[in-house]
């Protein structure tokens, strides 16, 4: 996909404005127009070009590919003109895309704490080798004492540390390789599967696959679509092979008469309660509601298990380098008051 001048909370809220012009009224071609004046002139230049391009005859799903919008909003609409409700679809977009947006952004923030916490204890470790130790090792020096074990043992420690980058971009290649002839070649299911067996990696991957799921297929539903529908239009997406697999897989056993929350609880892709809010919002007609709300509850869970993570990692951090800390001082006080005692 080539790069959009509307980033993901602009389309969001073109679309939301858009179908609620077009609830007053407005024709679509002028509810552009009139939005036209509120953007900036890179934005006015794609606008001004698809009232041309609806003005020929394209559909309004074609114009939102000329100005690179979000192929799965693109699909989204696609299916709003041909099967419902127009104005009322763009509504739902829109008021999903947003709240797709504001998930993504509380996932950044979930992860950007652990990244600056390792940055954090990076640079300590790097200002321990490269300022304390050498003037350390240097006041050992000038008064001709030896290194204890202690010290000799943090030295040690620490320099391991040099070796740090080498064995993150070896490991890196690593993957890289496996990926790349092996991993790439495997079938999307057992690909998965193997993912899914990594030790607490593999928890964060089904919350994140279980939430992106149920959230996606929560707005096709209430864009007005059928459930077979909805799944053929995520067959269709192109978003993963994964997925296209998945979807494949729900739509033959759905075609064959099976209930889509026994499809779901056979997947072992998702979590287990996926299957058990399917059939609660398919008995009170609000699956759409129900997966939507069990969406949320994923991307909270995933928070809490970030945090709770957070809360055994931070100490232990902490301690690891106040213990290093000690160490030195240790390290450098002992043999001093050994030296002063021998004076």
């Amino acid at each position: 996909m080539k790069r959009s001048n509307w980033n993901m909370k602009e389309q969001s809220q073109f679309l939301l404005k858009l179908g609620e012009l077009l609830e007053f009224g407005y024709p679509l071609a002028e509810a552009i127009q009139f939005l036209m004046l509120q953007h900036s002139k890179k934005k006015e230049a794609d606008l001004r070009r698809s009232i041309s391009e609806l003005r020929s005859g394209n559909p309004f799903h074609s114009v939102l590919t000329m100005m690179n919008f979000h192929p799965q909003l693109v699909h989204f609409i696609y299916f709003s003109e041909a099967y419902g409700n127009l104005p009322k679809a763009l509504q739902e977009a829109g008021l999903y895309w947003g709240q797709r947006n504001d998930d993504i952004e509380k996932l950044k923030k979930m992860f950007l704490y652990p990244l600056f916490l390792i940055f954090f204890v990076t640079i300590v470790f790097y200002m321990m080798k490269t300022v304390l130790l050498p003037k350390i090792q240097h006041l050992f020096q000038t008064m001709n004492a030896e290194e204890t074990l202690l010290l000799q043992i943090i030295i040690s420690f620490v320099t391991l540390l040099d070796l740090l980058p080498y064995l993150l971009v070896f490991g890196i290649i690593v993957y890289l390789l496996l990926h790349l002839f092996y991993l790439k070649k495997l079938p999307p299911f057992k690909r998965q599967s193997l993912l899914l067996r990594i030790p607490l990696l593999g928890t964060f991957i089904k919350l994140y696959e279980t939430h992106f799921f149920a959230s996606q297929l929560s707005g096709l539903l209430a864009g007005g679509l059928s459930i077979n529908e909805s799944i053929t239009l995520f067959e269709k997406s192109g978003v993963q092979p994964f997925y296209h697999d998945v979807c494949q897989l729900i739509r033959n056993e759905l075609t064959e008469g099976k209930p889509l929350d026994a499809i779901f609880r056979d997947l072992p892709y998702f979590e287990k309660r996926l299957s058990i809010i399917t059939a609660n919002g398919q008995k009170s007609g609000r699956l759409e509601q129900e997966l939507y709300m069990y969406s949320r509850f994923i991307l909270d869970q995933a928070e809490e298990k970030m945090k709770f993570m957070m809360q055994i990692i931070q100490p232990a951090l902490f301690s690891l380098i106040g213990l290093v800390i000690v160490s030195i001082y240790l390290a450098v006080l002992l043999p001093m008051f050994s030296l002063m005692k021998g004076l």
